[in-house]
């Protein structure tokens, strides 16, 4: 991926949902055609999408959330949380969460763009994925109430086709399971929101 190229294709027309639906879970894909901004009230998040080279190779951080009574214990996600009234903007958000979660300095972080705000339904918040890119291999000083682990994959591998699989989850609060597609990539496993964001981001390098 061209770093800077990528930067220009986020100024630009983003595909929105019609890469949010590829990965979305199956009791999602027909509320995706469904929802109308001006119905919903949600409250306002930020992740931030970091990348970074490491021996000629682009990586993409995730992290693992603690374990907890909620809707998001112990997925794999974006690292990120919620707008404060003392937040200038959503970007700010994404940056400040990011330090306090595993310790990334906003000053290295050079916010290329965002994504298409995506809306979840269970926690009623609408999320907006900023991109940020970091000349060198991030220091992590992880968070343990709120982090399990940060995990550096590698980009590349996230574009192959057999890394994207099917299969069913539990869905929160319920013991109805859904059918889901999500990305296999070095032993973790990717769905839901996070999916859908990250193939966006996907669908930008191509």
């Amino acid at each position: 991926m061209n770093i800077n190229q990528l930067k220009y294709k986020l100024a630009e027309k983003l595909p929105g949902i019609d890469s949010h639906i590829k990965m979305a879970p199956e009791h999602r894909a027909e509320e995706l055609f469904k929802i109308n901004p001006d119905d919903l009230n949600p409250r306002l998040s930020a992740v931030l999408i970091i990348l970074f080279h490491e021996d000629g190779k682009l990586k993409i951080v995730f992290i693992r959330r603690s374990e907890y009574v909620g809707i998001h214990s112990g997925q794999i996600a974006f690292p990120g949380g919620r707008y404060e009234e003392s937040d200038k903007e959503l970007k700010t958000t994404a940056l400040r969460e990011v330090e306090e979660e595993i310790g990334i300095k906003t000053e290295t972080v050079d916010i290329l763009g965002h994504l298409t705000d995506l809306y979840i339904p269970p926690s009623n918040f609408m999320v907006r994925a900023f991109v940020g890119y970091v000349n060198e291999k991030p220091v992590f000083n992880i968070n343990e109430r709120e982090v399990q682990e940060v995990l550096v994959l590698n980009y590349e591998h996230f574009k192959h086709p057999d890394v994207i699989k099917v299969r069913e989850f539990k869905t929160h609060n319920s013991t109805r399971l859904t059918k889901a597609p999500y990305f296999d990539v070095e032993g973790a496993i990717i769905w839901g929101a996070t999916a859908m964001i990250l193939t966006e981001l996907l669908d930008l390098d191509c």
